[in-house]
């Protein structure tokens, strides 16, 4: 998703800069898989690199490496590829991925998302609400002010 790399790029780094490793606040993330097979992919993959600690390195490794959508560059080749270039057991890897281990989370969360509101990627929940337009729809990609703005009255700032 092209909004989500924008996110990564522009919005993500300030966020854990200035508010996850000041204590402020926690980033969590939920897979939302909606573009098609390699974007289920690449969460499962995710979730795989997990397994060996590595999930946060595979996640910035997959938005440096994005490609347009579903035109290849998260195929499943490709994605154990990843693995070995941040020096994961492959074997291992590619057995979760094969195995389509994590499909099931990565679907339930997805339906988890959409339950709650998420109608876009990326969507930013603070507190439980979803950082949103007057419309109710996600802002995804907006500049980081717009997510400070909401932080910091949130922290009395």
């Amino acid at each position: 998703c092209p909004f989500c790399e924008r996110y990564f790029q522009q919005v993500e780094p300030s966020l854990i800069s200035q508010y996850v490793n000041t204590g402020k606040a926690k980033f969590v993330w939920k897979d939302y898989a909606f573009l098609g097979p390699e974007s289920t992919w690449a969460a499962e993959a995710a979730r795989c690199a997990n397994d060996q600690g590595k999930f946060w390195a595979y996640h910035d490794y997959l938005y440096n490496h994005q490609g347009k959508e579903n035109s290849g560059a998260f195929s499943k080749a490709n994605l154990k590829k990843f693995a070995g270039a941040l020096g994961l057991n492959t074997a291992q890897f590619n057995t979760c991925l094969d195995t389509d281990k994590y499909a099931s989370l990565v679907q339930q969360e997805t339906q988890a998302g959409s339950a709650i509101g998420v109608n876009g990627t990326p969507a930013t929940f603070i507190n439980g609400q979803l950082v949103a337009d007057g419309a109710g729809n996600s802002v995804g990609a907006a500049p980081f002010t717009t997510f400070q703005a909401v932080i910091d009255k949130l922290l009395g700032k």
